[in-house]
């Protein structure tokens, strides 16, 4: 089977689309990735990609194809030249890329523009579209503060809805999302398209051996923007300040800087350590030394109907979650028995949470609970045969 895939995002880029297409190539496919210019979460642009440099490659086995971008910048204009700017050429790209595949498969994270060259091309040829959505739309304004009564608010669903109906499967990372396609877009999706996400494969291997302390280390793993509210983290350890516990922020994004200023400002670098963004193969030594992962996002309706994949990534490394989030993430923590939640947005609750982790008397246990929970219904074995099963159909089983 050929398989054509667009996204915007890809290595080295940490995004599970690039894992997803290296999959499918081991299991005996041709991969095509119609990609963008790899700047995210900096906006920077590396010097081997500009001037028309490294626009077609190839890396365990995929082809990869990239479209001109304009990288990242701060504000929403900024981001919207960037997200547009890889629209307009993916779609000129796609168009005039040879149809020698049997299906495409639309990778849709934030925001649905980047599907929209996938749904253009699926109405100018009869090779059949799957789009993946990992974020919905126009849910996600929300948590940009764009009212649901603005022109671009109407505009953007109009637009979600002419992409998610272009596709002839319309799978879905979250349970929650099959009730806002039927509400907000009338699209019903069945419940054999819900497909959550797996964890990468590093954090589905033996962690190193972590080291003796006399503190509780907890580590928050990931992007740091507005959406993730991790002020909040920061808020709660400015009240345990006199509590034996050490807070670890890994991870880069547009509110990397406004968190370490609240630290400085709240006096706590004693308490809290800041990483920057770090490597994914050097991601499981970070794991390793965490008592507990965090996890924390605002309470928006698009954010709390959401599963992030790091909570995936948490549960695969045997580790216990602590959230202050709502919503699916919370759904599912509690019923793996994983971890502990607080409502988002709250910093006092979720330093009463904290306090309850540092009493209970078999953490560990949590962190077994949420692995084999994700043995059970998240492995990338699952996600992969269920994919590929549904890519079989649409390209008539090529």
């Amino acid at each position: 089977m050929k398989i054509l895939v667009i996204c915007q995002h890809y290595w080295p880029e940490n995004f599970r689309v690039t894992e997803i297409c290296e999959a499918l190539v081991q299991r005996g496919h041709s991969v095509t990735a119609l990609v963008g210019l790899p700047n995210y979460p900096t906006g920077i642009i590396p010097k081997e990609y500009r001037f028309f440099r490294n626009r077609h490659q190839f890396r365990n086995g995929v082809e990869i194809k990239r479209c001109f971008e304009i990288g990242r910048r701060p504000g929403k204009v900024g981001l919207a030249i960037n997200y547009v700017s890889y629209m307009l050429s993916a779609c000129i790209k796609a168009l005039l890329h040879k149809r020698d595949y049997d299906a495409i498969y639309a990778f849709s994270t934030s925001p649905v523009l980047m599907s929209l060259p996938a749904a253009l091309l699926r109405c100018f040829t009869s090779k059949k579209l799957l789009i993946y959505v990992l974020d919905i739309w126009p849910a996600c304004l929300a948590a940009m503060n764009v009212s649901e009564g603005s022109f671009l608010y109407a505009f953007m669903k109009r637009v979600s809805k002419w992409i998610y109906a272009r596709a002839d499967v319309l799978t879905y990372s979250s349970k929650r999302f099959q009730g806002y396609l039927q509400k907000v877009h009338q699209i019903s999706v069945p419940d054999e398209w819900y497909m959550p996400q797996f964890a990468d494969d590093v954090f589905a291997q033996p962690l190193p051996c972590k080291q003796s302390s006399k503190e509780k280390q907890l580590v928050f793993a990931g992007n740091i923007g507005k959406v993730q509210a991790v002020e909040v983290l920061i808020e709660a350890a400015a009240l345990l300040r006199d509590e034996p516990v050490h807070w670890h922020i890994v991870g880069d994004g547009s509110n990397y800087e406004g968190c370490r200023q609240l630290a400085e400002k709240l006096d706590l670098q004693k308490q809290i350590t800041f990483y920057g963004r770090k490597p994914l193969e050097e991601m499981p030594s970070y794991y390793a030394m965490a008592d507990a992962m965090l996890v924390s996002m605002r309470n928006d309706i698009s954010v709390n109907d959401t599963l992030p994949g790091k909570v995936q990534s948490y549960m695969a490394a045997g580790k216990p979650v602590l959230g202050s989030i709502a919503g699916e993430t919370a759904y599912v923590i509690q019923n793996a028995a994983c971890g502990l939640c607080a409502p988002p947005d709250d910093p006092a609750t979720f330093a009463q949470v904290v306090r309850q982790f540092l009493a209970h008397p078999s953490p560990e246990q949590m962190g077994k609970n949420g692995r084999e929970y994700y043995q059970e219904h998240f492995t990338k074995k699952h996600h992969m045969d269920q994919l590929e099963a549904l890519l079989m159909t649409l390209s008539g089983g090529k």
